[in-house]
């Protein structure tokens, strides 16, 4: 089979669920960070350079979810605080755990879901169009509070945190807030110094540490976006190789010494991790990544 790391995009049997009654178990890969620090751009980049980002949602081994889809429904009363910029979308009380847990679980369990939309000017889910997310071989999952639920942070197999200055996260907060989202300014300012800044230096500051990878400056820092681009090519290109379950067993637990399900071996899964874990602390020197300890890496 050609080297999918050669290829322009990635392209293997997608739709309603895998053939010959095989799990399709993905690779879940948890962005967190606070707002605008450029989540969903670094998610986006990873998506056009593996070629997923204009396929047909049908075909894609790599899709994208937002935690803004589980918002849970606000009250009438906490409805007439949104639109006075008075409720805090920033608290964790501010999501729908249980949906959460469940739909990924049900995604991790290679079925077909439909989630959401998520209407910021109504600050309200949106449920005539709701966003239907085929089995895949690769999720990525982001949001502010992505790491701050113990059993949802369990789920990830690799978690990023996107680490950018509070003045740059600000300063992309306002426009955006403003054109997109139909604020006015004192709004914006207000709501952020009420609720977002101490958000985040309460709940999702403190989840950095949950992180395996920390990417200072975003989605400017190519560097780290083309090396987490290659880890999951080298999953796809082992995944095509070897299948679907049991190359996922092999990938997540590292069993290095499972020779009885055939995939140890000199190339493969063990070589793409160790090429990841030496990248890493290569690029860590360079200081574009921020590599933390990971149980599931090999250390040489």
């Amino acid at each position: 089979m050609q080297d999918l790391r050669k290829a322009d995009s990635l392209r293997l049997p997608n739709g309603d669920g895998p053939a010959n009654d095989e799990v399709k178990s993905p690779f879940l890969i948890g962005v967190a960070g606070g707002t605008a620090s450029g989540k969903s751009t670094v998610c986006k980049k990873i998506m056009e350079q593996l070629g997923q980002a204009e396929m047909d949602h049908t075909q894609r081994q790599v899709v994208s979810i937002s935690q803004d889809s589980f918002y849970r429904e606000l009250t009438a009363a906490e409805k007439a605080k949104a639109q006075k910029g008075l409720f805090n979308f920033d608290h964790p009380d501010a999501f729908n755990e249980e949906l959460m847990f469940s739909t990924l679980q049900n995604i991790l369990q290679g079925h077909k879901v439909e989630i959401p939309s998520y209407d910021y000017r109504t600050n309200s889910l949106d449920f005539e169009n709701m966003l239907v997310i085929y089995p895949a071989d690769v999720v990525l999952f982001e949001g502010i509070l992505v790491f701050y639920f113990p059993k949802i942070r369990d789920l990830f197999h690799m978690k990023l945190f996107v680490d950018t200055d509070s003045d740059t996260r600000l300063a992309r907060r306002v426009p955006r807030d403003i054109n997109e989202r139909g604020r006015d300014l004192d709004a914006v300012l207000t709501q952020y110094m009420t609720f977002v800044k101490p958000a985040f230096e309460e709940f999702c500051s403190p989840t950095k540490k949950f992180a395996d990878v920390i990417i200072p400056r975003g989605a400017d820092n190519t560097v780290a976006i083309d090396l987490i681009v290659q880890h999951i090519r080298d999953f796809l290109n082992n995944r095509s190789r070897h299948g679907s379950t049991g190359n996922m067993a092999l990938y997540m637990n590292l069993d290095l010494n499972a020779t009885s399900a055939g995939f140890a071996g000199p190339d493969g899964t063990y070589n793409a991790i160790r090429r990841f874990s030496t990248l890493c602390k290569e690029l860590n020197m360079q200081g574009n990544f921020f590599f933390e300890t990971n149980k599931n890496l090999p250390h040489h």
